[in-house]
């Protein structure tokens, strides 16, 4: 290739990544493991893994909204961690929430709410 070729080839790599970086354009893989409903079917807490490449540790978190809600959106996060975890979500009523994270350190863990709306969140 010419050394005119390249520089084509290049300026359309680097027109495409900041298409796909203003478009909003997600390279992270979202896995979701468990959804627990609760008792009252309002609330979903979904329990998922977050890998974005090699670069980066994956995580895993804690999404809670309401079950009528289709997407998840960050801002409804209530607990991350980094690394994979024995994760264990339960419900103890309608409007409480037990996480309990096997063998999480105060380092791995990156966000712990304790209440999102009218539900609180409890740890073991």
């Amino acid at each position: 290739m010419s050394v005119k070729q390249l520089l084509k080839v290049g300026s359309f790599l680097i027109v495409v990544l900041a298409l796909a970086e203003l478009s909003g354009c997600n390279l992270c893989k979202d896995e979701v493991l468990e959804k627990a409903v609760s008792p009252d079917g309002k609330w979903v807490a979904t329990t998922l893994t977050r890998d974005c490449g090699a670069t980066t540790s994956e995580y895993m978190g804690v999404n809670l909204q309401d079950v009528k809600q289709k997407q998840l959106e960050t801002k409804n996060e209530v607990f991350v961690t980094k690394h994979i975890h024995r994760l264990h979500v339960s419900w103890q009523g309608n409007d409480s929430l037990i996480i309990d994270c096997e063998n999480c350190t105060a380092d791995d863990v990156k966000k712990k709410l304790e209440r999102l709306g009218p539900v609180q969140i409890m740890y073991r």
